[in-house]
């Protein structure tokens, strides 16, 4: 007689020690993963970070050279309405001399070849429209 064959004691426990090792080495693998990913990330946000200190420089520059630029479009229209308002006077007073002009363009024309009657005449006529 033979007795009872012996209970399997030892794969179960060899099989459980090679799940154990297992699961340490895809955990591994996977911290590794992780490690490599956060590493490269870490470079890649800190030339996103770079870049993006870059481009809120460069706005800040554009936004005071709009700002110079504003005030120069201010400080031009506001000259141009101070032109416009004295071309205006001017034109008003070229159009209020001309009748002056005209008298005196006329007695330059009769001193050059008139007698005194058409000189005195032209003379009456520049005080009647000059003053």
């Amino acid at each position: 007689m033979a007795g009872p064959p012996p209970p399997p004691a030892e794969p179960t426990r060899s099989r459980k020690r090679v799940v154990l090792w297992a699961v340490a080495v895809v955990l591994l693998l996977a911290t590794a993963g992780f490690v490599t990913l956060w590493i490269l990330e870490r470079g890649d946000h800190k030339a996103s970070v770079d870049q993006l200190t870059t481009a809120r420089a460069d706005l800040d520059g554009v936004k005071a050279k709009v700002a110079g630029l504003e005030k120069r479009h201010v400080d031009t229209e506001g000259r141009i309405k101070i032109a416009n308002d004295e071309r205006q006077k001017l034109e008003a007073d070229a159009a209020a001399a001309k009748p002056c002009a005209e008298a005196g363009r006329e007695l330059i024309a009769t001193s050059t070849d008139g007698s005194d009657r058409a000189i005195a005449a032209a003379v009456r006529l520049i005080r009647a429209r000059c003053e």
